[in-house]
């Protein structure tokens, strides 16, 4: 990041952002979409299983992906305010925190694991998949944590484009990994949608390995000594951290937690609809990696701002990275709806899990163009380090409209699981409304003292 004069120099540079951000994103988020497909094509108990699977870790990982992402908008700041001696520090406290947190998530699979799944009632071959995929996803659990301080240190340095190359190397091996395993190619055993999850933990390991070796030996970042000079747990950096990495990891996991419990209900109207509404999902979160980029870029974008105390050049980001959203979600839109049939077709070879999804698309399009609005703005908020109201709004929008909501058309209507997606539905654009409001007052009527005290 540096100082800009102009509204086309800011764009210029929020694009040069977002773009390898963008990238990263779809990277990662490709993996899981690959796995998807390919188990998909291998069998439908397989889908189910890994589906299931899926939901449950993420349920728990959505939330300690976004407390270690409290990092990015204190490391901004800092950066803005040429403040750095204090930075290696904080960097040891978010690898504390991950370590914590895999812990944490570790013993809550080893305990209650197959409880839960006995609760679901989840076919029996499909749940021997499920917990077979978690133990091989269990082998890149603690590095996938660590990977998000890693990246996030890099990603406030502006150094995007690292992040870039890094996840998209990691995004092969996780592809030849996921097609060696699922179907037993090159020598490999066939394992089916086990596979997968040896997938995550391959390409876990290789993001580890290489953010490790940037933020070592790159000119912006080796100066830190990271690695080489340790540093213990410090109480006033671990909790400055938590402070704004809770409310935003509390928030995503609202938010997350509606598409798992939403997956969790689908179990009950069959191993079909839980695959076609996964198929669904896994397409939607690929759009959704646009939105989320603008969003990572303009907590940046926007701490970077007021850490440096220009506060009207933050204010001039958050519009600029609106208006991107804005145009993304209208591509989204005439994108799906003109490539229904196609799309449908890319999931499965079973008739009955075709006409799932091509049900299901119809509610999924409008999804993803309303949360593509709505994304940035936390991204936003999350620069002023305003994150407790968003997680308030998070839990009005999310679990006091969609849970309800969804529970009551999907039992007590003949909306079946289609109720489920009006629950969605009607989250995200609740959630939409109420994210614009917070940010017009913090930006336009909160006194202007209280802003700044938050930098």
């Amino acid at each position: 990041m540096h100082q800009t004069y102009s509204i086309l120099e800011k764009l210029w540079l929020f694009i040069k952002l977002s773009t390898p951000m963008c990238i990263t994103q779809f990277s990662l988020v490709g993996g899981t979409f690959i796995a998807i497909f390919l188990t998909g094509q291998y069998s439908t108990i397989d889908l189910a299983g890994v589906a299931t699977g899926y939901n449950l870790w993420l349920l728990f990982y959505i939330f300690a992906q976004g407390t270690l992402m409290g990092i990015t908008p204190i490391i901004s700041q800092l950066l803005g305010a040429n403040k750095t001696e204090d930075i290696s520090k904080i960097f040891y406290q978010g690898l504390y925190i991950g370590t914590g947190l895999a812990t944490m998530i570790l013993l809550i699979g080893v305990l209650g694991l197959k409880p839960l799944l006995l609760f679901l009632n989840l076919d029996p071959a499909a749940s021997e998949v499920c917990i077979d995929y978690l133990k091989a996803f269990a082998l890149g659990l603690f590095p996938l944590l660590w990977v998000n301080t890693l990246r996030n240190t890099v990603d406030a340095h502006g150094l995007t484009h690292y992040s870039m190359a890094i996840v998209l190397t990691s995004f092969f091996i996780n592809i030849f990994l996921n097609y060696s395993l699922i179907f037993g190619h090159f020598g490999f055993p066939e394992i089916g949608g086990v596979g997968a999850g040896y997938g995550i933990a391959g390409a876990s390991w290789t993001n580890f390995i290489l953010f490790s070796a940037v933020l070592l030996f790159h000119p912006k970042l080796k100066h830190y000594h990271v690695f080489k000079e340790l540093f213990g747990p410090r109480w006033n950096y671990i909790r400055e951290q938590l402070q704004v990495g809770i409310p935003i990891g509390l928030s995503i996991f609202l938010e997350a937690s509606i598409f798992s419990i939403a997956g969790l209900l689908m179990v009950h109207f069959g191993s079909a609809v839980v695959a076609a509404h996964q198929s669904v999902i896994s397409f939607t979160n690929v759009f959704y990696c646009l939105p989320l980029s603008i969003a990572m870029a303009t907590t940046i974008a926007v701490g970077y701002e007021l850490g440096a105390g220009r506060y009207q050049e933050a204010i001039q980001y958050s519009y600029i990275s609106r208006i991107l959203a804005i145009v993304i979600s209208i591509i989204i839109c005439s994108f799906t709806f003109t490539h229904m049939d196609s799309i449908s077709a890319l999931f499965t070879n079973d008739p009955e899990v075709y006409n799932l999804i091509y049900s299901f698309l119809g509610y999924g399009v409008f999804f993803a163009a309303i949360d593509a609005v709505g994304t940035p703005l936390q991204g936003i908020l999350r620069g002023y380090k305003d994150v407790t109201p968003v997680f308030y709004i998070s839990l009005i929008s999310y679990w006091g409209v969609c849970f309800p909501t969804a529970y009551y058309l999907a039992t007590y209507s003949d909306y079946g699981p289609f109720g489920v997606w009006i629950g969605l539905l009607a989250s995200v654009a609740v959630a939409g409304i109420l994210f614009t409001f917070r940010a017009w007052y913090i930006q336009h009527y909160k006194p202007k003292h209280s802003s700044q005290s938050k930098v």
